[in-house]
């Protein structure tokens, strides 16, 4: 199961309203857990349940969640149209689980649950629709279900895949739902863009066992390339610690696959590039054989090629964010090193921080964001919180 590595949970849908409709699936009994998850990120939840649903679980208990009554039956109120109308309270109706039956009935236009009238009603109104399957995986192939899910695809509904696990399609993990309505409900400032991301550390190889690197964790890259994503962006990250986000990554292990990565992704057309990996400053020629231990070693490090200068002449109108750690000194030195970085390499934007006081393998840092103004702000916090403000800034630059 995906954790929550962006680093904390945040604030991604303060303001927001979503309402989920639960549906017959046993799947059921997971929905308190996501409920929390979409209520600890600043979302205010509301329920509708089908009466196959109210079989498997009791509607106190989504009251319990959400502090709302659940809506069972469509009344004089007519919840539907509160809800999921032209002008509705909610943001986003949320199907999860949704079964066979329910995806059926929703591509047909038949509305003879709470759920399906609300489906029906959102569709009609243009509010967001996601849908997220759960059902045993025969039911999940049957040619009929797949063409329907199709049809909710085309009428613009987001499906959130199943994970196909011991015959069953199961209900995705909440943490990949809770991402996919942050991307349905953020602000899609960043949408149509296509942002490259360098994360972590490299490893230079010494002999076949050992390798030369350095302590950066690569949380900062992840956490940039979930808000980047989140914002509707195109997010590649190019990195070696390979991890279950839903973006695009794509492995390189030292310095110089690092930058034949880059070069290749950047081919393809994007409109900036993060540099946030802690690229190796020196390789080496590496030994075919194990060394042996127990002796004096000595090692000839030979200088890298720098990602950001080559890209930097080959692209000279490509936005570029660049990081600069430093030790052990004041803010003042800090930001003039930062800015020299941002003159010498003409960069957009700069991240500089002082590793001696924390940063590298940690949740949290403080770092300070320059601009070519040399207007700066100071972050401290959760990477999650300092990968918003970094985001923040590159879509002023864009």
């Amino acid at each position: 199961m995906p954790s929550d590595i962006s680093g904390s949970v945040s604030d991604t849908l303060s303001g927001k309203r979503i309402v989920v409709g639960v549906t017959g699936s046993i799947a059921a009994v997971r929905v308190v857990d996501l409920i929390r998850d979409l209520i600890r990120r600043g979302a205010e939840v509301h329920c509708t349940m089908s009466l196959a649903a109210q079989q498997i679980l009791h509607p106190y208990a989504l009251e319990y969640a959400t502090a709302h009554a659940v809506i069972t039956e469509i009344t004089g109120r007519v919840e539907h149209v509160e809800f999921c109308g032209v002008g509705g309270r909610a943001d986003l109706l949320l199907i999860a689980p949704a079964t066979a039956n329910t995806i059926g009935k929703m591509a047909c236009g038949i509305d003879d649950t709470p759920v399906t009238t609300f489906a029906t009603t959102a569709l009609g109104s243009g509010k967001p629709v996601a849908v997220v399957p759960a059902m045993h995986e025969a039911m999940y192939r049957h040619p009929a279900v797949l063409r329907n899910l199709e049809a909710l695809r085309k009428m613009g509904v987001t499906l959130i895949d199943p994970r196909i696990e011991e015959g069953k399609a199961k209900i995705a993990d909440n943490l990949l739902i809770v991402r996919e309505v942050e991307r349905l409900l953020g602000p899609g400032d960043l949408q149509g863009k296509r942002i490259l991301i360098t994360s972590g550390s490299n490893a230079e190889v010494i002999d076949p066992i050992r390798i030369l690197t350095n302590r950066a964790s690569g949380k900062t890259g992840i956490a940039l390339a979930l808000e980047a994503r989140r914002r509707g962006a195109d997010v590649t990250v190019v990195h070696r610690f390979i991890q279950d986000i839903p973006v695009r990554q794509v492995y390189a292990e030292s310095a110089s696959a690092m930058l034949d990565a880059v070069m290749d992704e950047l081919e393809k057309g994007c409109d900036a590039l993060i540099s946030a990996a802690a690229v190796a400053d020196y390789t080496l020629d590496a030994n075919e054989d194990k060394i042996k231990s127990g002796q004096d070693l000595l090692l000839r490090l030979l200088p890298t090629k720098k990602i950001i200068k080559t890209v930097r002449e080959a692209y000279p109108d490509l936005k570029i964010v660049g990081f600069k750690a430093e030790t052990n000194v004041d803010d003042a030195e800090l930001l003039a090193r930062a800015e020299e970085s941002l003159r010498g390499a003409k960069l957009d934007l700069v991240v500089a921080n002082d590793v001696a006081r924390g940063g590298m393998g940690t949740d949290d840092n403080r770092v300070l964001i320059v601009d070519r103004s040399g207007q700066h702000r100071e972050i401290m916090g959760k990477k999650s919180l300092i990968a918003k403000s970094i985001i923040d800034a590159l879509v002023e630059v864009l």
